[in-house]
């Protein structure tokens, strides 16, 4: 539970949240961004046909993703709630994610299950970085799950380091990209590759 930005225990009502890692403070608006391996471990994996795609980042931090995404010559905007200096702050999640043809994010960690929602509901494609305990729960399982089943979960191949030192692998956090490819099919689990 969090109380006031400080862990109070190590148990977590949804089991979402993510540990701090700044001497028990969370970081303020859960601005954990994207290690830039993460993003390659999604795009090389093959699952995704993103040429000709508009994109959107509406949780774009720092930019990691969108700057994955631009260097490899797809066209994706960077959107987020907050200014994190790249001047794509004032969007909240909750309106404007239509008219794009594929979501791809890491959201807050605490705002999840609304944004995998919200982001099911407003693009055929979506690709949505969590922590791979999420296909646990009833509420999620009922919600989500069974309604709208992701196509692929691609487990990356080392923890996240989300601090922002090093190359961002070594961490704790066991994490996977949930997929929604557009095809309508079962879920496959895929080991991401180095």
């Amino acid at each position: 539970m969090v109380a006031e930005g400080r862990m109070t225990s190590n148990r977590q009502t949804l089991g979402l949240a993510l540990p701090p890692s700044d001497g028990g403070v969370r970081r303020e608006h859960d601005a954990y961004f994207t290690p830039t391996w993460c993003i390659n471990a999604l795009l090389d994996s093959g699952i995704l046909q993103l040429e000709g795609k508009r994109i959107l980042e509406p949780c774009a931090g720092g930019g990691a993703i969108v700057d994955v995404l631009s260097a490899r010559n797809l066209d994706c905007t960077g959107r987020d709630l907050n200014d994190w200096g790249r001047g794509w702050g004032g969007h909240d999640f909750r309106s404007g994610m239509e008219g794009f043809d594929a979501i791809i994010t890491n959201p807050p960690f605490n705002l999840m299950d609304s944004f995998l929602i919200t982001a099911v509901q407003s693009s055929p494609i979506v690709a949505i970085l969590g922590r791979t305990l999420m296909v646990e729960g009833k509420r999620r399982r009922d919600k989500l799950w069974h309604k709208s089943p992701p196509s692929h979960i691609l487990h990356l191949p080392h923890r996240v380091d989300f601090r922002g030192e090093g190359d961002g692998k070594g961490g704790v956090m066991v994490m996977s990209w949930f997929i929604w490819d557009g095809s309508g099919t079962g879920t496959q689990f895929v080991w991401g590759r180095e």
